[in-house]
């Protein structure tokens, strides 16, 4: 078949045309989707979950990052494929189907067989993010591909903000349905309908994913298709040729020591408090009442300067929460602390799902993707690991606090040296530096 002639008039004209539809498609199923999932609260709910389900600490150390670990690896191993793709947007919504089902079967186990099968229920609950995550990991480089191309580079952080206030705002609102829940509910009947709530809010975002409009892009290369092991034999020399990658790429890595304390913020903060469960839910509130503020100064910010500066506002606060979480004991502390972690996570997630993508050649996005999820997914398996030993060897919190906001600190030094990829447009296209 003979490639198609690619018209970047066309293209721009397309782009343009679609840019509503795809802009509010975008903004708004992500945040049904990001909203349905604040009934898990990954960094909040799911952890004290797992506790009461009698998971080790070791499991609930990893609750937090569960669906971006699984994220991070398969992008890696599907980017060259994805590169070869004419059109994404089917990969995207079968796959995109198949991600959201582990959380509607963790939720009929947990309100179905939870006394007759506790161990598989903890199975099932503890591995619900994870396997949806490997499924997402699977369309992921290619879900970033096509928003690159439907969204102009000038509006995805506001895109991405919106998504994430959306998300914060039901998050407000799921953070007194599962103090409700849990209050009228308490356990496994409680926790089994948190998830069903959050299944039926994904699937609501699915129907909106299928009204994106795909832009058409040029042909793919002329040249013949990387196998894996060819793809995975040129990462060095791309990470040896561009300086922008491999500081976005530290950056990214020491920044992801939060999660060395992360995991046990909630359930702390109920220990010290005094509170049963169902405090999750205040918890979870003030954290999305701070993710909505953080969101708005992140579109702002990223729209006019790209993503780095949100991710440098988002340390400052990061570093500013976890030494107060080490050294506070009252509740309106607690609220502060988890309003501040609320803006910190968003400036952040908007911050880096800009800059990721600004940083990248445009016929490169899914290997740059890929590359830096994979290398985020190691990260945390090494900060789950220093958060379980540093629980098994200490007392208390500090210890795992300070480890958090000296690793974010120094996170900021790769991320201040990193130019900005927009006042270097015309090298866009090359490896980098």
């Amino acid at each position: 078949m003979r490639a198609q002639k690619h018209d970047p008039v066309a293209n721009s004209t397309e782009v343009h045309r679609y840019f509503r539809r795809n802009y509010l498609a975008h903004s708004i199923e992500g945040g049904l989707y990001m909203g349905g999932l604040a009934f898990l609260a990954a960094e909040t709910v799911l952890p004290a979950m797992v506790k009461s389900l009698g998971g080790a600490d070791w499991l609930v150390s990893l609750m937090p990052m569960m669906l971006t670990l699984g994220i991070g690896w398969p992008s890696l191993l599907t980017a060259h494929w994805v590169e070869q793709m004419p059109r994404v947007k089917p990969f995207i919504l079968t796959t995109g189907f198949l991600q959201r089902l582990p959380y509607l079967m963790a939720g009929v186990f947990l309100l179905r067989a939870a006394d007759l099968h506790p161990l598989w229920t903890l199975f099932l609950v503890a591995t619900a993010p994870i396997v949806s995550g490997l499924i997402t990991g699977l369309n992921f480089a290619a879900w970033m591909q096509l928003i690159s191309r439907a969204i102009p580079e000038d509006r995805r952080s506001s895109a991405w903000a919106i998504r994430w206030i959306l998300a914060a705002c039901i998050g407000i609102g799921a953070g007194r349905a599962i103090s409700l829940v849990l209050e009228r509910f308490p356990g496994t009947t409680g926790y089994g309908i948190l998830h069903l709530a959050a299944f039926s809010l994904c699937m609501l975002s699915f129907a909106l994913q299928a009204t994106l409009h795909e832009v058409r892009s040029s042909p793919p290369p002329s040249t013949p298709p990387h196998r894996l092991a060819e793809s995975l034999a040129r990462i060095p020399e791309l990470l040896s040729l561009d300086r922008r990658l491999r500081d976005f790429l530290c950056a990214r890595s020491l920044s992801m020591g939060l999660y060395v304390v992360t995991p046990f913020l909630s359930i702390h903060a109920l220990s010290t408090l005094g509170k049963d469960e169902s405090y999750l839910g205040v918890l979870v509130m003030w954290q999305m009442a701070g993710g909505i503020l953080g969101n708005i100064l992140a579109g702002y910010l990223g729209d006019r300067g790209g993503g780095r500066l949100p991710m440098i506002l988002a340390r400052s606060l990061f570093v500013t929460a976890f030494v107060a979480v080490a050294l506070n004991r009252s509740q309106v502390g607690f609220m502060v602390i988890f309003f501040l972690f609320g803006a910190a996570f968003y400036l952040e997630q908007v911050g880096s799902s800009t800059l990721s993508v600004d940083i990248c050649p445009q016929d490169r996005i899914p290997t740059y993707i890929s590359l830096v999820s994979a290398v985020t997914s190691a990260a945390m398996l090494i900060a789950a690991a220093l958060s379980t030993a540093l629980r098994d060897l200490t007392t208390g919190l500090l210890p795992a606090a300070f480890v958090s906001a000296g690793t974010v600190a120094l996170s900021s030094f790769f991320l201040v040296r990193l130019k900005d990829p927009r006042r270097m447009r015309p090298q866009a296209a090359s490896c980098g530096e």
